[in-house]
């Protein structure tokens, strides 16, 4: 880590019980499964952003006619509910951070007195300390950052390849719910897309901080054994963000990796999917 704030985000885990019956549910903020007389419901959000969704995975029976309208989705039995409810919360965790990038934030409305007053460094560096002490995600990542004279520079410690789940979820002809395991192409391709977008994400968040944030350099490493079997930290990719591209709407459909394309940017992605590492800006880059 080369800059002197340091933030890190754990993932949170939490057990409740419905006061309308009943019902369990598995999981923590940002991602959880609950479980009724209902049937199965999956709980998705991003704390912080106040996005959020639930949707029905399965269910117990009920109404013929409505069974017969919908798609359809095979009830659970009563021993396999923890088994599914499990996979899902986990296919969805893996479809939450590695979709963060959808979820990168509009630039506020600023005020004629916002515009106009130039808080301190300090200040901005308060406000962003903040944010990231409040933010949950499904992965653990660490921030550090120093912001001065309208720029940010940031080092980003990404979660690694093997913390997402190795396994998606499926639904048969026959309505059942099974496992099947990821091959190392949809894993690298996961990977490459949570990283950047995690990036996209961040850098959003920076400049909605301060109108007076210009540039935002974040520099992005993971762990990695070197040649003597060493563990040590390989950036992966370097990118010099500036605030004009995050001020256009709907800038967040656009795919991560070509979004930060357009940014003056250091990353090296072989033919296989591997992020090949790279040596990452510096203050003297800005």
């Amino acid at each position: 880590m080369r800059f002197r704030k340091s933030i890190t985000i754990f993932k949170g885990v939490k057990l409740n019980f419905s006061k309308s019956g009943v019902s369990l549910t598995v999981g923590g903020k940002g991602v959880s499964t609950n479980i009724g007389k209902k049937g199965v419901f999956l709980n998705t959000s991003i704390p912080g952003t106040g996005l959020y969704d639930r949707k029905k995975i399965a269910d117990f029976g009920g109404d013929e006619k409505k069974k017969k309208a919908a798609p359809a989705v095979k009830p659970l039995d009563s021993a396999s509910v923890a088994e599914q409810a499990e996979l899902y919360r986990l296919e969805a965790a893996n479809e939450a951070f590695v979709d963060i990038g959808t979820h990168a934030c509009d630039m506020p409305d600023w005020t004629d007195d916002q515009l106009a007053m130039r808080p301190d460094d300090d200040a901005v560096e308060a406000a962003i300390e903040r944010w990231l002490g409040e933010l949950k995600l499904p992965i653990d990542f660490k921030v550090s950052f120093e912001y001065e004279d309208g720029a940010l520079l940031a080092d980003l410690d990404l979660p690694e390849i093997e913390h997402l789940p190795l396994q998606k979820v499926q639904q048969t002809t026959g309505g059942d719910l099974k496992a099947k395991d990821k091959t190392q192409k949809e894993l690298k391709a996961e990977y490459a897309r949570c990283v950047f977008g995690l990036g996209m994400f961040l850098a959003s968040h920076f400049f909605s901080a301060t109108p007076h944030m210009e540039r935002a350099l974040i520099s992005a490493y993971t762990q990695r054994r070197d040649s003597r079997g060493e563990i040590v930290d390989d950036y992966i990719y370097s990118v010099i963000f500036d605030r004009q591209a995050f001020e256009k709407p709907g800038y967040q459909a656009e795919e991560p990796e070509a979004f930060l394309c357009r940014f003056k940017n250091r990353m090296n992605k072989a033919a296989d999917g591997t992020l090949k590492k790279i040596v990452p800006y510096g203050p003297e880059d800005l």
